[in-house]
């Protein structure tokens, strides 16, 4: 597929804690068919599987970080206040591996969404530190201290869109392709941890519920059988992801036919447009 067309491609990527994994599979399956994306948008542990593929790290070595990523290795305790813990071991894990980066520098054009909790508002994060974006759209309230950013205090972006599709529209992707990695069954809570991520799970199935129809296609791989936060299924996982994306690819390439010509011009200029706005 030539430039033009894989430039049409936007993917967004939803959270879903160790989940996450499958969106590499996703990505896998798509790169083999010449079917890298344009356009990149990610929430929670999407958005980080969104930012260390659109800065070039190869999806194997994605997939083993990952193994490596438990959340209490990202996490020093507070004195309680505003969450039980911090993420800033999270930032320095970014920049340990991506280096010190900015969102912009992407080769991939990448936006990741956060929510401001003082206000309630969805926050695209399109410039700026790419590590404190990273510990900003993957901070459950709560569990983790808000995260300051541009005067703003954020916290997870799955709060406001799960899987964000608005911001690849606008950032002018022709085709979007949402990954949902569906929802876990709810159970009796039996520590203020599981209280916390109960009422995560509660608001993040409200909006995926408001994002179903809304995309050109939504992938939602078969992860019933998966916790969010065991991180010992890597492998399936991945598998679960690449399983979905190849079953979609005749779709994705249909869909990609039917939105018709763009120069890489008018593609870029709208990117441009929107990343200056």
């Amino acid at each position: 597929m030539d430039e033009v067309s894989q430039k049409m491609l936007g993917l967004a990527l939803g959270g879903g804690a160790y989940r996450g994994v499958a969106h590499l599979g996703v990505l896998k399956a798509f790169e083999e068919e010449g079917l890298k994306p344009g356009f990149l948008s990610g929430t929670s542990s999407g958005g980080l599987a969104a930012a260390f593929y659109a800065f070039g790290m190869p999806l194997e070595e994605i997939r083993d970080l990952a193994d490596k990523l438990h959340w209490l290795r990202v996490s020093t305790f507070n004195v309680p206040k505003l969450g039980l813990l911090n993420n800033s071991e999270l930032g320095r894990f970014v920049e340990k591996h991506l280096g010190s980066k900015n969102i912009e520098e992407s080769p991939i054009p990448l936006a990741l969404v956060a929510s401001d909790i003082s206000t309630g508002e969805k926050v695209i994060l399109k410039t700026g530190s790419l590590s404190q974006a990273l510990m900003a759209t993957t901070c459950i309230p709560g569990v983790f201290s808000p995260v300051q950013v541009g005067g703003r205090m954020l916290v997870d972006g799955a709060l406001v869109e799960n899987v964000p599709l608005t911001v690849l529209k606008e950032m002018g992707a022709s085709v979007r392709v949402g990954v949902s990695l569906g929802s876990e069954s709810y159970r009796k809570p039996e520590n203020l941890i599981q209280v916390i991520i109960n009422a995560i799970n509660i608001a993040t199935d409200q909006t995926n519920l408001a994002s179903d129809g809304k995309f050109d296609l939504m992938l939602k791989p078969e992860l019933q059988t998966y916790g969010f936060l065991d991180n010992g299924n890597s492998l399936k996982l991945f598998a679960e992801g690449y399983r979905s994306a190849m079953i979609a690819l005749e779709k994705v390439r249909s869909m990609i036919d039917a939105a018709g010509p763009s120069s890489l011009e008018q593609v870029e200029a709208k990117f441009l447009k929107w990343l200056r706005g």
